[in-house]
Formats: structure tokens, sequence, C-alpha cells
């Protein structure tokens, strides 16, 4: 048996029917960059964070670097977790601001007073987010899509890249705020500050194609996060390998595994036809990882966890790492 980790192709497949209706209405109608669909999907993604606001973008890159430019100034330094996606990093520096990094444990290797806090939600696991008076707190919520949490924070960052929880056909990303002048700001400089004077934007513009396409996936949204609570719970079943924390109000962006003989249990499941993935995300070495980050994702595994997979593929998973543990 063959499982893959993602197959985009078998989901569009369920909804072929529905997109091809859409798109045709979307082309025809011309209207291809921030026109209905656009602002219907800002409106729908408000709706289910909990938000007077959301901006729809083309990247959640660009969520988190706009998100910044909003919220603070140049040069300004910015503290965020060692284990996160190397995005998280780089939007901080494309805005022209110091990332300060503290190890898995809370330790920072250095200290630098900071401005800005941001708390990341990674593989849809709930990340404390700090109230601090005085500083601007901004949530990477990219993997976190339907976790149940307050907004409490200044603003937060989505993305939804094809393997996301809610996928588009491409990249795709937004924030979401209750502040007004951060969601007045990120608005305008999505399309360059066009006719405005006050700064430089970039194009981060949402397609009218790509709104239409994640209007009919959010309608699949409860379907996608409990199917995947259900293939979570099936791994319970899993032997030898430290599973996931199964922290209340999580989604299951991804299912990761932990342990020694990482790089043994990758080969061996390829062999198997289970296609997984290394869970390792480097810096750069002006800005490296410290010690219990880097010790964590080589020592990690994504196995398959999403809603287009059968129990039976789910099984075949759990017969072959328990296969591997028990030899």
């Amino acid at each position: 048996m063959k499982v893959r980790f993602f197959d985009p192709g078998l989901g569009y497949s369920k909804i072929k029917g529905e997109v091809l209706k859409e798109f045709d209405r979307v082309c025809s109608a011309g209207d291809l960059i921030l026109r209905d669909d656009v602002e219907m999907f800002e409106q729908k993604l408000a709706d289910y964070v909990g938000t007077k606001y959301a901006v729809a973008l083309n990247s959640g890159t660009d969520a988190i670097m706009l998100s910044l430019k909003a919220t603070l100034k140049r040069d300004d330094n910015v503290a965020l977790p060692s284990h996160t996606f190397k995005s998280t990093c780089g939007a901080v520096l494309s805005a022209e601001m110091r990332p300060v990094i503290f190890d898995m444990d809370g330790t920072f290797e250095y200290s630098r007073p900071c401005q800005g806090w941001i708390a990341v939600h990674i593989a849809g696991v709930l990340d404390d987010v700090p109230v601090v008076e005085g500083k601007v707190v901004i949530e990477d919520a990219c993997q976190a899509l339907g976790a149940v949490f307050n907004p409490i924070s200044d603003v937060q960052c989505w993305s939804f890249y094809p393997a996301k929880l809610l996928g588009s056909l491409g990249d795709g990303g937004a924030i979401t705020t209750n502040d007004e002048l951060i969601y007045e700001y990120v608005r305008e400089a999505r399309n360059h500050f066009k006719g405005d004077n006050r700064d430089f934007g970039i194009n981060s513009r949402m397609d009218n194609l790509q709104a239409a396409f994640l209007n009919i996936k959010f309608n699949y949204i409860d379907h996608i996060l409990g199917r995947r609570e259900e293939i979570a719970e099936r791994y319970k079943a899993l032997d030898g390998v430290q599973l996931p924390n199964y922290k209340e109000g999580r989604v299951w962006q991804d299912y990761i595994i932990r342990t020694e003989k990482r790089d043994e249990l990758f080969d061996f499941l390829k062999a198997q036809g289970v296609e997984t993935m290394k869970n390792e995300y480097p810096f750069s070495p002006e800005y490296p990882k410290p010690t219990l980050a880097k010790q964590y994702e080589s020592e990690t595994l994504r196995i398959p966890c999403n809603e287009n997979l059968t129990n039976k593929e789910v099984d075949y998973v759990i017969s072959k790492i328990n296969e591997f543990s028990n030899v």
C-alpha cells in the first residue's frame, strides 16, 4: 500500500463541480483582483475567528511582515520562539526588525529589551499568548485555523498554503484583528498604498479565484477538523514513539511523533510506501536555532494526517510504525 502525506488532487476531485462553476462565474465576470469574492472571504474569516476585521493577503509570511510593520518600528526587537518555520523569523527581518530568539524552555541565549512578541501555534498546538503591557503581540496562527482560543493579541496571522487546514490552490494568507488602525494599514499596504503617500507597500493581494475556492472550502471546515481529530485518536495506538501534545483546544495541522531513531523510521516507512516529512526548520547562521529546538526537530517526524485519508490507510501507517518499534 502507498500512503501519501498529502494529496491535493484527491481533495480537489471531491469538490470539482462546485469549483468549476465558481471559477467560470469569476472569470466570465472578469472579477479577478480585490472584488466581491475576496470581501466575502474576509467576512467569513473574521466571523469564524471572532474579530471585527480581516484582510486577505498573498501568504502567511506577508501577514506576519505587514502586521509587524503596522504595529512596530524599524530596528525594533521582536521576541519569537525557536521551534517555528523559518518564515516567522524571516518576516521579522523583512520588516527590517531584529529577531530575539528564545529556546523551547523559554530561555534566551542573550537578552535585549523587546518591543514586540510573536506567539506561534505550531502544528495547531496553542502557544501561551503573553499579555505584556506596552508590548505588541502578534499570533502566528498559520497552522492553527479552528483552534479554540480568544483573539486577545493585537493581530493574528493565517496561511492558506495548499497543505494547510484550509488550503487554497496556491499561496494565500490573511490577518484578523479588532484594531481598526492595523486593519486599515494592512488593507492599504497590500496594494502598494495606491493613491496614498504615507509609505511604499507591497503586492500582496489575494486573487479572486483563490478567494472563491476558499469560500467553497470554508463550507467543509468542520469536516476537515473533525476528520483530523478522528485520525489523531486512532494514532493513540502507536507504540515505541512519543506522541504529540493532546492539549485541549488544539487542531491537527500536523501529527508529529518523536523518536531518537527518526531517520531510521523515515527510511523504513518510505520503503513501506508511507510518505512522511522530517520536521526540521533550520534558520540562517546569523540567527541560529538554540540547542533544545535543534535536538527536538532532529528527532521528530510528521506522519500523514489529513481529512482525505481512509481508516485503512491510517491503520496501515500504525501497523508499520508499530512493526518498526517492536523489532
